[in-house]
């Protein structure tokens, strides 16, 4: 199990576990797991429900510092606690957020004040005395953007709320095709759970085909077609598929990235501590769910390290020249997919010879 969802379930464990608490501090870019956190802090505090005397809820938008203050110091009528939420902290200036400060030093022991951030797009600056305040004044946990091979556990409970069994290769498709984002994720089951209909047969088995069919984003799985092809040293088929994608409007730095991100796990696996390690620990290390480990270790066959380093340093040159020069981006990706496929392996030739 990863670090990142090691925090997101010990925060729920104790969260049944515990006394509610004063002020409960959440953020991070995994929005799906920040809103279940927001829900389950709300029916842990209030297991009777909420209702309109005992409940304020603002967005950081369209709200003021004194506000939430005033919320949270008011008393509670005929229940043990008033809840107050507090969504989107990130767009709150932070000349409002400040002025929560003297309340956090002391906050009402009749209020539970639920602060929630989401920091995909717009940061909270940790450095600030505030930030500082709010992790320390209650309970906080980040909510970090998980990695591949941390999401199929939560997928397949997503899968089995709505009677649904996904084989492995849909996982893993499913996890490549749409991301590790468990939002999007949860709205691919949706689309799954209602194009494969009812059935008698129960749970209802969803297999890679119908991934496909359903949600597999062609761009993306472009993407990956290109980064198998280059990690076969097929030079045309890649040429063939970068012309398309590029005529389809994909940005030439994302697919950069994304040919970045498969020669690093393909690193990762000449690594020796890595190397002898068994196929799902593999698969762990690198940071890939195990269903495609095979094509990394097929591409890493066929790349030696000199070769990766090789590669790297043309990924560099490649990313300042998109930026930078005048040259035509078609240009530049053509001449970095022939040498991914064609010198780094003279170069390695040389160099055994």
């Amino acid at each position: 199990m990863g670090k990142k969802l090691d925090s997101a379930r010990n925060f729920f464990r104790k969260l049944k576990k515990s006394e509610p608490a004063p002020v409960y501090f959440v953020w991070g870019e995994e929005t799906y797991m920040l809103d279940e956190a927001v829900d389950a802090i709300i029916e842990h505090a209030a297991p009777g429900g909420t209702n309109d005397f005992n409940f304020d809820s603002f967005h950081g938008r369209n709200t003021s510092g004194e506000s939430i203050v005033s919320a949270c110091e008011m008393l509670p009528m005929m229940v043990e606690r008033r809840l107050v939420v507090v969504r989107d902290a990130q767009e709150l200036p932070m000349s409002e957020l400040e002025q929560l400060g003297s309340y956090l030093d002391d906050p009402s022991p009749t209020t539970c004040l639920i602060v929630h951030a989401r920091t995909a797009q717009k940061k909270l600056d940790g450095r600030k005395s505030i930030v500082k305040k709010l992790k320390k004044a209650g309970v906080s946990c980040e909510f970090a953007s998980l990695y591949e091979n941390e999401v199929g556990e939560i997928l397949h409970k997503q899968a089995g709320r709505r009677d649904l069994r996904l084989t492995p290769a849909a996982t893993a498709y499913l996890i490549e095709a749409v991301g590790t984002d468990l939002a999007s994720l949860d709205k691919a089951m949706d689309k799954l759970d209602l194009y494969v209909g009812q059935s008698d047969q129960s749970p209802r088995h969803v297999d890679d085909d119908v991934v496909r069919e359903v949600v597999a984003d062609t761009k993306v799985r472009s993407v990956f077609d290109l980064t198998d092809a280059l990690g076969d040293r097929k030079f045309e088929e890649a040429l063939k598929i970068l012309d398309s994608m590029l005529l389809n409007g994909e940005p030439p730095l994302r697919i950069l990235a994304m040919i970045a991100r498969h020669f690093r796990i393909v690193a990762k696996l000449h690594d020796p501590s890595v190397r002898n390690e068994s196929r799902n620990n593999k698969a762990r290390a690198v940071g890939v769910v195990p269903y495609f480990l095979k094509d990394y270790q097929r591409h890493a066959s066929k790349f030696s390290p000199r070769d990766i380093e090789a590669i790297r340093g043309r990924l560099l040159e490649v990313d300042t020249a998109l930026k930078s020069s005048g040259l035509d981006d078609r240009t530049v990706m053509e001449r970095l997919l022939y040498d991914i496929c064609f010198r780094a392996n003279k170069s390695s030739s040389r160099a055994h010879g």
